[in-house]
């Protein structure tokens, strides 16, 4: 062991480890990287997204997709990851990036596919920006100068501009330009480039409220859907809803009411009246219906994510990124839906690229034979292979953790003293990203003369997980693919239980079944009451069918708004039908939804290997651990209790854990209230 002298020389003593983390959850949380690690993937990768921008907005035709880029890890800890952290820092100017973790639901995989798309548009970037009002503010922004171009759009802002820098009366100016419209091409020529500047541009313009409510007013946007039906892009007669909707985006407040109507729109989620009415939109406009059946709704969501990908010829070209595939190891049904997914990505939807990562021993044993090979052939041929970290970037990446730490020269030299480095390659030529940074993490320990390191317990472990969960307040919005996954696989350390997946179930994905019972789970984060009257009916209907006791649970998280709401009738009533028959609305209290999240998050860590603990072992003790709570869920309708031992839902009517009272609804699902006669 290498120690210093004297603690009061030590300069590692009570200073946090700067190699403790190791793992990269969000790739938009990735730490800096350095010259020579996966410099070739991340080139390889900018290289097959640079035909996607290679002429400026607006792309008419659309460019093509290439095929799908697979990004292949020897092993777990290569940093699959923070490629696509760097990737998206890379291209932060050129492309909406779009993290995915693999749809749960083999049956609506579209759905998840496109929730999480709208979700990571709608993520906040500071103050109320995001990628999604860049993305409207660019499609009716270059629809504008495409009409001015035209003469389609007879009116446009840069009058307002101009007139500052005229001596005379601004009404008087204004008034002159308007008369010579038709004779001033000059004059719409920069209307136009100020308009597409306004769309590159996109934090200074959502500042600019004339410009967007110009752009939004009704006059303007009939115009502009008269463009948009002239070009190959036309959506099929719902050009003016898009615009409507893309234009609620860019004129409310994030949350506000039309910004909520407006995401559930783009997210193909039944709209209630009043919702459509503050879009402005016809029933016909909203066709997202509460009876839809599965693949219906899959279908919908599936055409929404085509519109967002024409529309991005206006925009930036989107990437999309599955990561953490791991997860669908050992079900061959998602993993062959992951492959359709793909092959129809690269097939049907222009302007974008499509990325999978994978460890290549799951790829090759475990995913790739259970994906048709018409699907294969939609990746690239060349893999974007991960390579380790060699002996001279090691040292570049251990610099850089301890002088973002705070550690000067002398004791960078102390850590590097007695050829630490050599040791770690002896025989070697590479080390993963993870390995190395295990090994520097036990360095730091030794020269601190730290205790003798013990690997942190699950139970440790998933408190980290628990807390960071609590802490981070984008992460509890409902997020079916972690309930679908929590009760698959936690659910199935029951005792004597079968996981099916209902094929002819229109609203329960998952059932827990035994010889003399069944437990049904829907994932349900809408709240129209055709949709509940819809559930509730199908509830009763299986209780007919199964021989055996029934029971059904709606399970519903904290952001999500009571159901059934005080102003539904039919919807009600039909709810108390079901839940006489063994129908069930959990709602889960913000604690208990927390450790859901964690639970899934630290199963992750260990099949990426970031952990003392295989997947195996982690998943058995987590089985263990939520046993009470699974219990709970499985036996007959009654109450479901939280940790604290309050109600998370009562025999009677669905209510809120009374001592973990709900949070204002500040999400997509939010909506007021609204009778169902």
């Amino acid at each position: 062991m290498t120690s210093l002298p004297h603690a009061a020389r030590n300069p590692f003593i009570d200073r946090k480890n700067p190699f403790a983390d190791n793992i990269v959850y969000d790739p938009r949380d990735a730490p800096a990287s350095v010259a020579g690690l996966n410099d070739s993937a991340l080139a390889a990768l900018v290289a097959q997204f640079a035909p996607l921008d290679a002429v400026p907005p607006p792309r008419i035709p659309p460019a093509r997709a290439p095929k799908a880029q697979l990004v292949i890890s020897r092993s777990q800890g290569y940093g699959k990851t923070h490629l696509l952290g760097r990737l998206f820092e890379s291209l932060e100017d050129r492309a909406a990036t779009i993290y995915l973790r693999p749809s749960q639901d083999p049956v609506k995989p579209w759905r998840s596919i496109l929730h999480q798309a709208v979700d990571e548009l709608a993520h906040p970037l500071g103050g109320d920006a995001c990628q999604l009002k860049f993305f409207a503010l660019g499609v009716l922004a270059h629809l504008a100068a495409d009409g001015v171009r035209d003469g389609g759009v007879p009116h446009h802002p840069v009058a307002r501009l101009r007139r500052r820098r005229m001596p005379r009366s601004p009404l008087h100016w204004l008034a002159r330009q308007l008369r010579l419209w038709n004779s001033s091409r000059v004059e719409a020529e920069e209307a136009e480039q100020f308009l597409r500047d306004g769309a590159a541009s996109p934090r200074h313009s959502l500042s600019d409220h004339d410009l967007i409510d110009w752009l939004a007013a009704p006059e303007r946007l009939d115009a502009l859907a008269r463009c948009l039906r002239r070009t190959e892009l036309a959506l099929g007669g719902r050009e003016r809803a898009l615009l409507q909707v893309l234009a609620a985006i860019l004129q409310d407040v994030r949350h506000g009411e039309r910004w909520s109507a407006a995401i559930k729109w783009l997210r193909a989620e039944p709209l209630e009246p009043e919702e459509a009415q503050a879009l402005s939109l016809t029933a016909a406009d909203s066709d997202a219906q509460a009876d839809f059946s599965p693949h219906g709704i899959n279908g919908l969501c599936f055409e929404r994510l085509q519109t967002l990908c024409k529309l991005a010829s206006f925009h930036k070209p989107f990437l999309f990124c599955f990561d953490q595939t791991e997860e669908l190891v050992g079900d061959h049904a998602l993993i062959k839906a992951l492959g359709k997914c793909v092959e129809r990505l690269v097939a049907t939807l222009p302007n974008h690229l499509t990325i999978v990562t994978a460890n290549e021993p799951n790829w090759r044993d475990d995913m790739a034979p259970h994906i048709e090979p018409p699907h294969q052939d939609r990746f690239s041929e060349q893999f974007v292979s991960l390579k380790g970290v060699r002996a001279d970037v090691a040292t570049e990446l251990v610099r850089q953790r301890l002088v973002d730490g705070g550690f000067d020269d002398s004791a960078i030299n102390a850590f590097f003293a007695g050829k630490w480095l050599d040791r770690q390659y002896s025989g070697l030529t590479e080390l993963s990203a993870r390995k190395l940074l295990t090994q520097a993490a036990e360095r730091f320990r030794e020269l601190a003369e730290a205790p003798e390191f013990t690997p942190p317990t699950l139970e440790a472990l998933f408190e980290a997980e628990r807390r960071k969960m609590q802490k981070c307040a984008a992460q509890h919005c409902f997020d079916a693919d972690a309930l679908l996954w929590f009760v698959k696989e936690v659910g199935a350390g029951l005792a004597g239980v079968t996981i099916e997946r209902p094929e002819e179930s229109q609203h329960f994905s998952l059932c827990w079944q035994w010889a003399d019972r069944c437990v049904y789970f829907g994932f349900e984060g809408g709240d129209h009451h055709r949709s509940w009257s819809a559930i509730a009916n199908e509830a009763i209907a299986l209780a007919g069918r199964e021989g055996g006791a029934f029971s059904a649970r709606a399970l519903r998280t904290p952001d999500l708004p009571h159901v059934p709401r005080e102003t539904w009738k039919e919807a009600r009533t039909a709810l108390e039908s079901a839940k006489a028959k063994g129908f069930t609305v959990v709602e889960l209290s913000a604690d208990r939804y927390c450790q859901i999240l964690a639970a899934r998050a630290l199963h992750s860590d260990a099949l990426q290997g970031a952990t003392a603990f295989d997947g195996g072992e982690t998943l058995d003790w987590l089985q263990k651990r939520f046993a009470p709570f699974l219990n709970e869920l499985a036996a007959a309708p009654q109450a479901v209790g939280s940790d604290g031992g309050q109600n998370e839902i009562a025999a009677g009517a669905p209510t809120r854990d009374l001592n973990h009272p709900a949070p204002a609804v500040h999400n997509a699902r939010s909506a007021g209230s609204c009778s169902d006669n």
